[in-house]
């Protein structure tokens, strides 16, 4: 009589192994997800820099029951409160802005070292554009300095 086969044996503990598909796929990043990110960033930027406008600043019709030197006094510190939001507000936009441009300069260069990208000329121009665009941001010199 013959002994029976000896199966291979198990480890006691098997490890999670993603599907291979999921491990070729590049995890979070899409350019399309960074470029569209991007985009918003920087209409919201817009939209967070002419928040200013709606109110506009004093005016002397506000205060028409004060004269002299209290209106005086009263529009000059109004004057500053505007002045104040203007300037947060712009800091505000410029650091979203920034932040949108920073993702969609950073989209770029990884979609131009991605192996997916067929043609070595869209590969060089997406580099490109995107050391453009990450150099922008270093040479605006990101002066968001808030003044008290």
């Amino acid at each position: 009589m013959q002994p029976p086969a000896q199966q291979p044996s198990q480890p006691a503990t098997t490890m999670y192994m993603p599907p291979q598909q999921a491990m070729m796929g590049g995890g979070l990043f899409s350019l399309h997800k960074f470029l569209m990110i991007g985009v918003i960033l920087i209409l919201i930027a817009g939209m967070v820099s002419v928040l200013p406008d709606f109110s506009g600043p004093p005016a002397e019709v506000d205060y028409d029951n004060l004269t002299g030197s209290d209106l005086q006094d009263r529009m000059d510190i109004e004057e500053e409160k505007h002045n104040d939001f203007v300037r947060l507000m712009d800091t505000f936009a410029t650091i979203i802005g920034m932040a949108g441009v920073g993702l969609i300069g950073y989209a770029f260069v990884r979609e131009a070292y991605d192996e997916d990208t067929t043609t070595p000329a869209l590969r060089i121009t997406l580099l490109i554009l995107g050391t453009i665009m990450l150099l922008q941001l270093i040479g605006s010199g990101f002066n968001l300095s808030v003044s008290l």
